[in-house]
């Protein structure tokens, strides 16, 4: 029998990984439960990449629709999530959740996941050198994260939350918690 994991999903507002993040997101979808919240930034960038109406399937929390204290964060601290993803994240995000800034609804969530004991998984968009990624019109750019946006990214990893390189090594990631 599989252990169905109650997930808390943050979309925040980067197109790199975002798609392939909500091809992740369906199919886990069909195995566990799964809320998304949705930064304000992410709801406008789905919109863009066509992928709005995918996440609808699931039940959202948006930041569009929260006060400033972002209730719905206190979810983790109730334990009603066994893990949260954050994928695609951005180095904004990122950043604040290295920072302990909570002054958004995904770095408010992961505050209160964090010290609510509950993991931290994320995808972050700048966690190399070089990214190649795509416009909403499919035109391939390249981006060259700052050397303080690696550094994040590496001072979280040594906090022992778990950084992968791409959304589909999600699946894989939670089976330590099943």
């Amino acid at each position: 029998m599989v252990k169905v994991l109650r997930i808390a999903w943050g979309i925040s507002g980067a197109g790199h990984f975002l798609v392939e993040s909500v091809e992740v997101l369906e199919r886990l979808g069909k195995v566990h439960n799964i809320k998304v919240f949705l930064s304000a930034a992410g709801e406008e960038v789905a919109r863009m990449y066509g992928v709005l109406e995918r996440i609808g399937a699931f039940p959202i929390v948006r930041e569009s629709k929260q006060g400033h204290a972002f209730p719905s964060c206190g979810a983790f601290n109730l334990g009603k999530f066994d893990v949260f993803v954050i994928s695609p994240a951005t180095s904004n995000t990122v950043a604040k959740i290295r920072l302990g800034i909570a002054d958004s609804l995904l770095s408010c969530c992961a505050s209160q996941a964090l010290k609510s004991k509950i993991p931290l998984i994320l995808v972050p968009t700048d966690s190399k050198p070089v990214v190649e990624t795509k416009a909403p019109n499919g035109e391939v750019f390249k981006i060259y994260p700052r050397k303080v946006d690696l550094e994040h990214v590496e001072a979280l990893k040594e906090e022992g939350v778990i950084v992968l390189e791409h959304p589909y090594e999600v699946e894989k990631a939670l089976e330590r918690f099943l």
